[in-house]
């Protein structure tokens, strides 16, 4: 077969199948590996642009005469936060607008407090801080009527108070003129009784002459009920006609006895008294003051050899020394 040539058989032709149409289809409807046609988007409506809210435009209102160099615009104020720092303005009627923290969310979100911490831009008063963990405390010096320097330091009395107060004096006279002066310094008034009315008179005219008020009683006459607390009352007696252990006292109302204390009857008179200023000071004074205030042998001794201008101040299970030496304006005031 090597010298001939057989014809070529002609390659058969394959039928080709008709694409299958989609069921449901139209004639419209393109055929089977067709490319689909490209179709317009559907019109979209035009709006128009829309700023960012850092560039809108805010609406001003109208200025008047006085803010005419400073406009002022409605809505939120435009103020720059500073680095690591957010500004809080959640409060339109808090006042000026304080920056925070950005960490302190509370401060910058909690309403403006009473007291307390507080921001300095605001001129708040800074009473305190929490992490003290203590509350402030105001201390000052002694309060009351001060006597004189004990031994460790300046002391006072509570003269006077809501209830009455009774005081023995078995002192000397200048030591009663102070007493009874330095009352009138506080805005007392000043109720005398006395035997004698001669031993007082000067301490009324250096009172009244120092725009105070003293008033000298008779037999007959009674002192005031009571007294307030920015005018109170204190009464002295001198007398043997008023009892003053007896009588009645009211609140803010102090009584300044005098007595011989080294008679055995003395010790009821300590007894009925808040406490006593004594001087000069002996063995029979002492034992009066311990069976009435329950003093002990050590205190008692400590009250002995007592120097000028000193006096012992007593009252119950307490007692101690004191100078009471008079100011160079009460000196001359009283005894010039």
């Amino acid at each position: 077969m090597s010298g001939w040539n057989m014809p070529a058989e002609p390659p058969k032709k394959r039928k080709q199948k008709a694409p299958k149409r989609a069921k449901g289809g139209s004639s419209g409807e393109m055929a089977w590996g067709q490319q689909p046609a490209q179709q317009a988007p559907p019109p979209q409506q035009q709006l128009p642009p829309q700023q960012p809210p850092s560039q809108q435009p805010v609406q001003q209102a109208p200025a008047s005469a006085s803010s005419a160099n400073q406009p002022m615009t409605w809505g939120q104020p435009a103020v720059r936060e500073a680095p690591g720092q957010r500004v809080s303005s959640h409060d339109p009627d808090a006042g000026p607008i304080r920056a925070v923290p950005s960490g302190d969310r509370t401060a910058a979100e909690a309403p403006r407090p009473s007291g307390g911490w507080t921001a300095a831009q605001d001129g708040w008063a800074d009473h305190g801080t929490a992490d003290a963990g203590v509350a402030p405390v105001v201390r000052t010096g002694p309060s009351g009527l001060l006597l004189g320097e004990g031994t460790h330091g300046p002391v006072s009395i509570r003269l006077f108070r809501k209830s009455p107060t009774r005081l023995l004096l078995a002192v000397p006279d200048y030591v009663s003129w102070l007493l009874a002066y330095r009352c009138i310094s506080l805005g007392a008034h000043l109720s005398i009784l006395a035997q004698d009315p001669r031993r007082w008179r000067g301490l009324q005219e250096a009172v009244q002459t120092g725009g105070g008020t003293a008033d000298m009683l008779s037999q007959g006459q009674v002192p005031p009920a009571a007294g307030r607390p920015y005018r109170p009352s204190v009464v002295v007696d001198d007398a043997d006609f008023y009892d003053g252990i007896q009588q009645p006292l009211g609140p803010w109302q102090a009584l300044l006895m005098t007595s011989d204390i080294t008679s055995s009857s003395a010790v009821f008179a300590l007894r009925s008294c808040e406490m006593a200023l004594v001087a000069p000071f002996n063995d029979k004074v002492g034992e009066n003051l311990r069976r009435a205030y329950a003093l002990n042998s050590h205190q008692i001794k400590q009250c002995q050899n007592l120097q000028d201008h000193e006096v012992v101040l007593a009252m119950p299970r307490r007692v101690m020394k004191i100078a009471i030496p008079p100011t160079k304006m009460e000196y001359k005031l009283l005894f010039a």
